[in-house]
């Protein structure tokens, strides 16, 4: 159900992990800048070993019933669990980010200030967008596997110490990059090629986000719905060390030990029956082989008004 801005409703799913303090505060400003007749329920989420899903799916299904926007407030992994249930529910996301990167957010012109999220939320306009996924398991951001992981991994352990901050984040990625990376035989099968790469990392991205400083003509191609994925061809500390100091002046085409190419499907094999992705930043064991595609028009988001009209962002 298509709801003009002025008689919206909002359904608000809020995930804790920022603090008490500041789970406080944010409710409190939901509650003065959405008038009361639009703000139909505040939830706060609760982490258990069943994850966000069956929470968010009961709160969907009430939004199905009232025709209520489901706004998620959280970050990328916190949405990529909405997703799952909203390929499946008629129902329009809003989003009010509360991430470490919030490239969600960002990819699709969604302040990450508060008060300018829950305008667009207020003011903005619906639009359809394409999903990502790999295996049946949609990504919003990017799915990987090889190091990458690892370094999920490591960021959740230094995050529990240090609280979520993009530069220790950044810093300890690098310190895994640098020490754990290792090459493993992967067979890629896409757009009627087939190839075998012994590489540390392959990485699927629909986020022009997450790769904004890098000059890749491509990125345009992931705004009209492809894939654009990354092949690492070497763990040699040199082609490590070429890596980062290519990634940090925005000159990845430069580099011989990296294969990068768009696509809409790829399949990749292994000889190792199930394998650790990273998908938007939430760790998975998956079964091989690993089957990546995208859906046209897989579910609905509230975006600033100038940006409806505007390319088609994947994801």
């Amino acid at each position: 159900m298509h709801k003009d801005q002025y008689t919206r409703h909002f359904l608000v799913a809020i995930n804790p992990g920022a603090g008490d303090q500041a789970d406080e505060a944010l409710k409190a400003e939901l509650r003065t800048r959405i008038p009361e007749q639009q703000l139909d329920k505040l939830v706060m989420l609760k982490h258990s070993k069943y994850g966000l899903e069956p929470q968010l799916l009961k709160l969907a299904k009430t939004c199905t019933e009232t025709g209520a926007v489901l706004v998620v407030a959280g970050g990328d992994g916190t949405l990529n669990a909405a997703l799952k249930v909203l390929m499946k529910q008629p129902v329009t996301l809003g989003v009010i980010p509360r991430g470490t990167f919030n490239f969600f957010a960002r990819d699709r012109g969604i302040p990450e200030q508060t008060q300018a999220a829950i305008d667009v939320l207020l003011q903005g306009a619906e639009r359809q967008f394409p999903l990502a996924s790999v295996n049946g398991y949609p990504f919003c951001v990017s799915a990987s596997l090889g190091v990458y992981p690892k370094i999920i991994a490591a960021r959740e352990q230094v995050s529990a110490i240090t609280g979520r901050n993009r530069l220790v984040s950044l810093l300890s990625g690098v310190w895994v990059f640098l020490t754990r990376a290792r090459g493993r035989r992967l067979v890629l099968a896409h757009d009627g090629a087939r190839h075998t790469e012994t590489a540390p990392m392959l990485l699927a991205s629909v986020s022009p986000s997450q790769l904004g400083n890098f000059d890749l003509p491509e990125i345009d191609q992931i705004r009209k719905g492809g894939m654009l994925v990354f092949v690492m061809r070497s763990d040699s500390l040199l082609s490590l060390l070429s890596y980062l100091w290519a990634s940090i002046r925005g000159q990845l085409r430069k580099l011989e030990k990296l294969d990068y190419f768009i696509t809409r499907g790829l399949q990749v094999s292994t000889r190792r029956q199930k394998v650790t992705l990273a998908i938007d930043g939430e760790l998975h064991r998956l079964s091989t082989p690993l089957k990546f595609s995208m859906q046209p028009n897989a579910y609905r988001c509230l975006v600033p008004a100038e940006t409806e009209s505007g390319e088609e962002t994947c994801a």
